[in-house]
């Protein structure tokens, strides 16, 4: 029996040369896993978010960037329309008489706004976990309903 090393032989565990925690970081980085978590606030979210998709060089946390950046787009852009709707249109009626059926057939679809932007402000809290998630495992994902604004 030779002790010599042939071809067939596996090599050993030390002439291995992967890293494997920090090789990981030149695929995915840790700005494009946490940008969904930064950017969770609306108003707040959407300025972080396109921040870091205006400063980053790194595809991989440019696309979680400009994901994070469509929704928080989006969310906050629908709380900023209710507002506005809700406060100009009161203080619109205030000063113009009309019938109240016309009030109310324009107030119908801004409640119904409304009802969708806080449907979207709970959602936003749900959605930054699988975003966070699936950037973990290296996969940018984009938001459901958010279109590309950006």
């Amino acid at each position: 029996m030779s002790t010599d090393s042939t071809p067939n032989e596996s090599p050993s565990p030390e002439s291995t040369s992967t890293e494997p925690g920090p090789s990981i970081l030149t695929e995915r980085t840790l700005l494009g896993i946490f940008v969904h978590f930064i950017a969770i606030l609306p108003f707040l979210g959407f300025v972080t978010a396109g921040i870091i998709y205006a400063v980053s060089e790194h595809e991989f946390t440019r696309a979680n960037a400009r994901n994070a950046l469509n929704w928080q787009l989006l969310v906050s852009g629908s709380f900023l329309a209710v507002f506005v709707l809700v406060f100009g249109l009161g203080t619109l009626f205030e000063y113009v008489a009309l019938p109240g059926v016309i009030e109310t057939v324009v107030f119908v679809p801004v409640f119904a706004l409304a009802f969708v932007s806080i449907l979207l402000g709970f959602l936003n809290f749900f959605v930054w976990i699988v975003a966070t998630a699936k950037a973990i495992f290296g996969d940018a994902w984009r938001y459901p309903f958010a279109p590309e604004f950006v």
